[in-house]
């Protein structure tokens, strides 16, 4: 029971500093297209931006993490573990972030280059505006690379807050150089070194909180060099898994700089939004890798119990996000884009767009956490394999759909590969390493849940439907569109969202909606 509580609890806390980072992004985004509008140059802008942030997710935050966290966790059971960890964060940091050093050179000379593979179909003047984002920001990289290996030896510890809190950091002055921007003028340069600014406090953060848990840097040894290239071993394979989804998202501003101007600013939007509920999944998988890491050592045939468990416990956090989500996807980009920077047209695309990534949520989400599985089983080599069959995948179906569907196909071609990728996780899973698949347990799950999901959904519908009529009869014109075009929407529809999460969690038990985290 302590380990659950201690799972639920840590996860809640990471959750909240997540959730928040990501209420914060939604600002951002807002005051970005009052900023950079939709077209040349925010498509030049959030290509540059994201590749060092991409790098961030994959080789930092992604698939250093996951071969380190397992590895501290194993030296902290044995004898001087402190200085063992201490010795192997000294090694870590003097290899990893050479290798940044040495990325974050190249791309800086060769910028342009970078950003003409990286989008191959941008104009002269689209590569022109991102060539200078790029040199400023590309030393973003590392910063926040340095903060994740920081973040590992706090993590194994058990410590999220720091980790959990620097997302949020960051967000603060990224908004901070966009209302510099929108006040003054300012180039967009400016905001890029605020940027760079926020990852620089990011480390900084990090570096006092590591010392204040009583870790250090200490000369390395030759068993440091052993555990070392063992972190090594699994790092490589890590890097092509936890790379799936950001390469997913290269591909789409690939194949998204073909397209229309805006197009690449549209997919971003979408998939960020489409972040939103997923943080919950995000922060258990930030929670579990340590705790899995744990049962991996002493009780790995728990790990049934636990896919089966995580499982429910996703599909019960994206089930009804999706239904919620998708259908307002509409009155999202409408109250909070449409201007004259963001036509009518381009909120329905955006519309259509965050619908087909939602459609993926229960998997992307899901696929965070059966990779946690394989690295606490101390397997790199088939989470990389299912990772190289889920891009190519990405990459035909970009091809077949982008033609017929635009962006949307797109979208669409990143959640179909998703799908494909969760199905591979499985059968390896049941294949290679004899855990259990419940799959009717599962069943059962979804069905008791779907029913409960109609029942607390249909009458708030007919609730919602009612109110919006209200409004339309009893409203004049200017109330009609605050009410029901502008942010302002949300603080009606909000609540009942809100009453909607509620009724879910507190009739569960009604509808024999059993999930372990949660009894």
């Amino acid at each position: 029971m302590a380990h659950k509580n201690h799972v639920i609890n840590k996860t809640i806390e990471v959750g909240n500093f997540t959730l928040l980072s990501r209420f914060l992004g939604i600002i951002r985004e807002l005051l970005m297209v009052r900023y950079l509008g939709v077209g040349a140059i925010s498509d030049a802008f959030v290509t540059a931006f994201k590749i060092p942030n991409s790098l961030r997710k994959i080789f930092a935050e992604g698939a250093l993490s996951s071969a380190l966290i397992p590895s501290l966790v194993g030296l902290s059971k044995k004898n001087h573990g402190q200085h063992g960890i201490n010795q192997l964060l000294t090694l870590a940091f003097l290899i990893f972030e050479g290798i940044v050093i040495l990325l974050c050179a190249i791309a800086m000379i060769f910028a342009r280059q970078v950003i003409t593979i990286v989008a191959p179909g941008f104009s002269a003047e689209q590569i022109a505006y991102a060539t200078p984002f790029l040199r400023i920001l590309m030393p973003f990289i590392f910063f926040v690379s340095s903060s994740a290996l920081l973040a590992g030896a706090l993590q194994a510890a058990k410590h999220f807050f720091v980790p959990a809190i620097s997302s949020v950091i960051l967000n603060i002055f990224f908004i901070s150089g966009i209302i510099l921007g929108l006040s003054f003028g300012t180039s967009v340069n400016v905001l890029c070194y605020f940027i760079l600014l926020g990852g620089a406090v990011q480390l900084a953060t990090h570096v006092i909180t590591y010392r204040k848990l009583g870790f250090s840097f200490e000369l390395f040894n030759k068993n440091t060099w052993k555990e070392c290239r063992h972190v090594l071993r699994k790092f490589f394979p890590c890097l092509l898994s936890m790379s799936a989804a950001e390469v997913g998202l290269f591909l789409d501003t690939s194949f998204a700089s073909f397209l229309a101007q805006g197009s690449v600013t549209l997919i971003y939007y979408g998939n960020r939004f489409m972040g939103i509920p997923g943080v919950f999944a995000t922060s258990l998988s930030t929670v579990l890798l340590p705790h899995l890491s744990h049962i991996g050592l002493y009780a790995p045939r728990r790990f049934s119990f636990y896919l089966l468990e995580i499982t429910k416990l996703i599909f019960w956090i994206t089930a009804p996000t999706t239904l919620i989500m998708g259908f307002f996807a509409d009155k999202i980009f409408y109250t909070l884009f449409y201007s004259k920077n963001f036509s009518l047209e381009q909120v329905s695309e955006a519309r259509l767009i965050l619908i087909a990534f939602l459609l993926g949520l229960f998997f992307i989400s899901l696929n965070k956490n059966l990779m946690n599985i394989y690295y606490a089983l101390h397997n790199t080599t088939k989470p990389a394999t299912i990772a190289a069959i889920a891009t190519a995948a990405n990459i035909i179906l970009n091809f077949a759909l982008m033609y017929w569907f635009k962006a949307v196909g797109i979208a669409s071609a990143t959640t179909i590969s998703n799908i494909l990728q969760t199905i591979l996780y499985v059968w390896f899973l049941q294949r290679y390493f004899n855990v259990k698949i419940y799959l009717q347990p599962f069943m059962i799950f979804a069905r008791n849940f779907s029913i409960q999901m109609f029942v607390v959904l249909a009458p708030l519908f007919v609730v919602y439907q009612g109110i919006t009529n209200l409004i339309h009869y009893l409203g004049s014109p200017s109330a009609i569109h605050y009410a029901l075009g502008t942010v302002l929407f949300w603080l009606w529809v909000g609540p009942l969202v809100g009453i909607a999460a509620w009724l879910l969690y507190a009739t569960r038990k009604r509808f024999n909606v059993s999930i372990y985290f949660l009894n």
